[in-house]
């Protein structure tokens, strides 16, 4: 779902989603790269990049 701040550069991007596990609520305010705001304040995302990509270098953070 944070894929989505790449359409829409410069612009605050507001998430409203639930968790698949519980149903919780989840909100996510983010521009760009800053995350602006999350509640609740313990969510976790995931990224679906095998770990020995990140540990080899092929997957970099930020910007290329």
């Amino acid at each position: 779902m944070l894929a989505v701040r790449w359409f829409f550069p410069g612009t605050e991007i507001r998430i409203d989603t639930r968790c698949l596990d519980c149903g919780q609520p989840i909100f996510v305010r983010m521009r760009d790269e800053d995350i602006l705001e999350v509640n609740p304040t313990t969510t976790v995302g995931h990224m679906n990049v095998p770990f020995a990509r990140i540990l080899t270098g092929e997957v970099s953070w930020g910007l290329a």
